[in-house]
């Protein structure tokens, strides 16, 4: 038999696979059981805000091609969202290490739905550019605050599962909101005979959905930034002692998010224009590749214990890249779908984790930073690949988009193992995986 000893708790399982099995689950639950009612009320209202992005992502695009946009505006509108989220990060972060977040929370997701009801009701060119930024800035004030409110609400026990059912929330609301705005656009576009009515009517429902997010929001008992929180400072100092670690956080979710951004928000349209999709269709498409996200998200934690973060990002990273590769050149709906639910399942697994990895990275006075300047990185690449990605896939189709995608996405796990492999010691003591902040360093 084997004992594993946790604070006062005992557990006794018996060795061999099925007892670590049954160990390991146990394990699990007993870290999701660790959740504080602030988190869990906050994972509450992302699931709701995340619902009201998905169904954006899921819509949107389709929306502003049926009015007769072309793939380059789109990709303008795109560019315009990342522009406020990345104008906006820093000032944010540098006021949530100052006052609580709690007011933060319920102004972004009401600011959020007023510009994006702006956006469908008034589809004039510059009026949406003008608002896809207001949204954008809105939207940042929202990301910056998770990364700090879970570091003050959780502890290093289950702080990995935190942020993995944190995106696994918004994930989940995501194959929801999939599944449900492409049938209700379908439904409400054959029932008034305009698919352009059914996108609209569809989107406010989404934005309906999101300001319910205003109540869990609201239940949130948010202490103030500790004194340590509120020394956040970004002059000449601070980027002579602590800019290199700035730098390596930022510059492999920049390359990222660059080969992200060249593909990733027209593969809406992917399906409608290569396979000529209606939008249902393809909402039941986005719902399946959500599942696939919402597993790698559960199973993110696991992988993490036994490879530690950087590993598992590096390793699933890569292993995308075949199923990249298969959506570049199939023109087999089955196999294209395949390649989608696989490749978003591998590739979006990490991404809590890297944000796990940069907030334990971080001192306590620069958490928000780090989280804005992830932030910055994913967004500020997003404003400029998306128009480059828009007019590429215009000119040439979606295949040479996505082989430059792959060579970034391989290019930024290399890197990203270069700057991080250090970043972690296996302790035989603890049988855990340890962050050495000063190898980073």
């Amino acid at each position: 038999m084997a004992t594993r000893t946790k604070g006062n708790e005992s557990e006794t399982y018996k060795p061999g696979v099925p007892g670590r099995l049954i160990g390991g689950i146990k394990h699990y639950i007993s870290d999701i059981r660790r959740f504080s009612r602030n988190v869990r009320l906050y994972l509450l209202g992302s699931a709701l805000m995340g619902l009201n992005f998905q169904v954006f992502l899921v819509l949107f695009n389709l929306y502003l091609k049926e009015l007769g946009y072309p793939e380059g505006d789109i990709g303008q509108f795109i560019s315009a969202r990342a522009v406020g989220m990345t104008m906006v990060a820093i000032p944010a972060a540098i006021l949530l290490g100052r006052l609580r977040l709690k007011p933060f929370l319920l102004t972004s997701c009401v600011l959020l739905a007023i510009f994006s009801f702006v956006m469908v009701t008034y589809p004039v060119y510059h009026i949406m550019l003008m608002f896809a930024i207001l949204a954008g800035m809105s939207f940042a004030i929202f990301r910056v605050a998770g990364g700090p409110f879970f570091m003050r609400n959780s502890t290093k026990v289950e702080r990995t599962h935190v942020f993995s059912f944190s995106f696994g929330m918004m994930l989940l609301a995501g194959m929801i909101g999939s599944v449900g705005s492409g049938e209700l656009a379908a439904a409400i576009g054959d029932y008034y005979g305009d698919i352009v009515l059914g996108y609209k009517y569809a989107l406010y429902i989404g934005i309906a959905v999101a300001l319910l997010a205003l109540a869990p929001f609201a239940l949130i008992e948010a202490a103030r930034p500790s004194k340590d929180e509120n020394r956040i400072r970004l002059n000449r100092e601070q980027l002579r002692r602590r800019g290199k670690f700035y730098f390596k956080i930022m510059l492999a979710n920049l390359i990222i998010g660059s080969g992200a951004g060249l593909v990733i928000p027209f593969l809406t349209l992917y399906f409608r224009d290569r396979f000529g999709l209606p939008p249902d269709a393809i909402g039941k498409y986005y719902a399946l590749v959500h599942f696939s996200m919402l597993a790698g998200t559960l199973i993110g934690p696991v992988l993490a214990r036994r490879f530690g973060l950087v590993r598992t990002v590096v390793m699933t990273q890569l292993a995308s890249i075949p199923f990249m590769l298969i959506l570049s050149y199939s023109y087999i709906l089955p196999l294209s779908v395949a390649a989608f639910v696989v490749r978003g399942g591998l590739m979006n697994l990490g991404v809590p984790i890297t944000n796990n990895l940069g907030m334990e990275l971080a001192e306590e006075n620069e958490q928000g930073l780090a989280n804005a300047l992830l932030m910055i990185a994913w967004t500020g690449s997003w404003m400029f690949s998306s128009v480059i990605g828009g007019h590429l896939i215009e000119a040439y189709g979606y295949t040479v988009a996505m082989n430059i995608t792959v060579t970034l996405y391989v290019t930024s796990s290399i890197v990203f193992y270069s700057f991080f492999r250090k970043a972690e010691v296996h302790s035989e003591k603890e049988h855990a995986w340890v962050i050495v902040r000063e190898n980073v360093i």
